[in-house]
């Protein structure tokens, strides 16, 4: 599936994602046979979630990003999800912005005659000729402008017919998705997920990217802002009606420091520099300033999107400038479209990781693995190929490869939180996410995904910044992979399984028994560690 890049980020496993309200049919898992007349009886200009259940039925769960939401207490975007992801219908502000098909088994035809699996010439033929093509480019998002074998993909186009309110994304020239959108669509209305829109209400945890707070007065709402999610588009109330010292701008600055000592370690020129890592994750460009000229070798799985929320944010945790663990590690970086729900596109990345690997020297081989997602395994959102996932994991293994997932199998690595104020300070790491219950996390190490901030590129060359009050596990992960990489700079000698032990003997250990990464500790371990030439283990 393409993505508007008004709408990257969209899909998120830990801050944002695509406000998508994926909507029941009497059938979860075959076309519905009236799914025709009931998009017909939907306005979309002017329906809300109330005209949504009322025709399609009450969705099964409301979600946003990695977290789930109650009925009675969702924010302003939300995902609902019903059908298998079959149907969905964006839902921002309240009202519909979009209606979307990406199966075929739905069987909604537009216009009676054009469905997901229609070529293009009979999608042409229903709504008329393109006033332009252009061929091998990114896409224009340019009505009436069809864009064909985007960046070179062949058979990967996007067509928004002028004058008609649909959208057409194709793979091998036939219809992979289908978006009924609202007459104002691009020009500022709900489907432009990087329109500033005012809010009348904030509360703790809540995402206000994009988000125009300027008639609010928050001034008695101290320690609101650390809470919240936000950008450098987001607009503030003037200073007078900010809680008494809470500056936006000074908390995402703060936020960059990934604390914990990591930059004391900087300053003593260990910053990863001559590890190569990898990432799988979502697509990005590769022009950010964070990052920029740090990514050695890039690989869309099958994507067709250009950028993301996710992408940008993972890679500057990891090798950022400013934000990131190891700032001069360099990075092999494969996109995959975590939204189809297929490990096997995971799968083939990291295939590819290891394809990369074969061809390099022993001293430029690819430590660690950075995938923000869990592809497989209990819990895993991934409806397809979570074994194949497994296998790719198994050869990485053996090719001398660590990969870091979110899985409860694989991986090892769960969330904790820094203090804002004190962020240097292990003792000062709380066990799991800020204004959630606490949770026991036995076997496995903690790594702060919060407060955090991150790099942000929607639309290509236009360069920013998100903070967020409550990251996901997504975070900890690239975190987690920097750490290891400025441990390999200092011991290159040592194996994936000698550094994941590291990390545990090097870990604080809370009055609970918790176990929290400590970086420091870990590279004084590290310098430490010798390996036997006759076991190879460490000693």
């Amino acid at each position: 599936m393409f993505t508007s890049k008004k709408t990257y980020g969209c899909f998120a496993a830990s801050c944002l994602s695509l406000f998508v309200l994926f909507v029941n049919t009497p059938s979860a898992h075959a076309a519905d046979a009236n799914i025709n007349d009931k998009v017909t009886q939907l306005d979309v200009n002017n329906a809300t979630l109330i005209d949504v259940v009322r025709i399609f039925g009450e969705p099964e769960k409301y979600l946003w990003g990695n977290k789930t939401f109650t009925k009675d207490n969702l924010p302003s975007t939300y995902i609902a999800s019903y059908c298998s992801n079959r149907f969905q219908i964006v839902i921002s502000e309240g009202k519909v912005s979009e209606v979307r098909f990406e199966q075929e088994e739905i069987g909604y035809l537009y216009k009676g005659k054009i469905r997901v699996g229609s070529t293009l010439d009979e999608v042409l033929v229903v709504v008329g000729q393109p006033r332009q093509t252009v061929t091998g480019r990114s896409i224009e998002w340019e009505d009436g402008v069809l864009c064909k074998d985007v960046d070179g993909r062949k058979g990967a186009c996007y067509y928004k017919p002028a004058g008609q309110n649909v959208r057409f994304f194709f793979a091998d020239y036939r219809v992979s998705a289908l978006y009924l959108t609202r007459s104002d669509f691009g020009s500022g209305g709900n489907d432009s997920f990087t329109t500033v829109k005012p809010i009348t209400s904030v509360e703790q945890f809540d995402d206000v990217r994009f988000k125009d707070m300027s008639k609010l007065n928050l001034s008695s709402r101290m320690g609101l802002i650390t809470t919240l999610t936000f950008n450098q588009q987001s607009v503030w109330p003037v200073a007078a009606r900010l809680p008494m010292g809470n500056n936006p701008v000074v908390l995402l600055k703060k936020a960059m420091n990934p604390g914990l000592g990591v930059r004391s370690l900087h300053r003593q020129s260990i910053t990863g520099k001559g590890i190569n890592v990898a990432i799988i994750d979502q697509p990005l460009y590769l022009d950010h300033p964070e990052f920029a000229g740090k990514i050695v070798k890039y690989y869309d799985t099958g994507c067709e999107s250009e950028s993301s929320m996710h992408g940008p944010a993972v890679t500057s945790l990891l090798v950022g400038t400013n934000c990131g663990t190891a700032p001069e590690a360099r990075v092999y970086y494969a996109a995959a479209p975590s939204w189809k729900k297929d490990a096997d596109y995971y799968a083939k990345a990291l295939d590819w990781i290891i394809e990369q690997n074969e061809d390099l020297p022993a001293s430029e081989k690819i430590r660690v693995v950075s995938v923000s997602a869990a592809p497989s395994g209990a819990g895993s959102p991934f409806d397809k190929n979570q074994q194949m996932w497994d296998e790719a994991c198994a050869r990485a293994e053996k090719a001398g490869i660590l990969v870091l997932d979110c899985t409860t199998h694989h991986g090892f690595i769960s969330s904790c939180w820094c203090s804002a104020d004190e962020p240097e300070d292990v003792k000062k790491c709380t066990p799991g996410y800020p204004g959630q219950p606490p949770q026991s996390y036995p076997g496995r190490i903690l790594v702060p995904s919060s407060p955090r901030t991150t790099a942000e590129e929607y639309d290509k060359g236009k360069f920013g910044y998100q903070y967020c009050g409550r990251g996901g596990l997504s975070w900890a992960i690239p975190y987690c992979a920097g750490v290891l990489a400025m441990g390999w700079q200092i011991n290159p000698a040592l194996s994936p399984e000698q550094m994941r032990q590291l990390l545990f003997q090097s870990a604080y250990v809370t009055p609970g028994g918790e176990k929290i990464i400590n970086p420091r500790e870990f590279i004084n371990l590290v310098k430490k560690t010798k390996v036997s030439s006759e076991t190879g283990k460490s000693k």
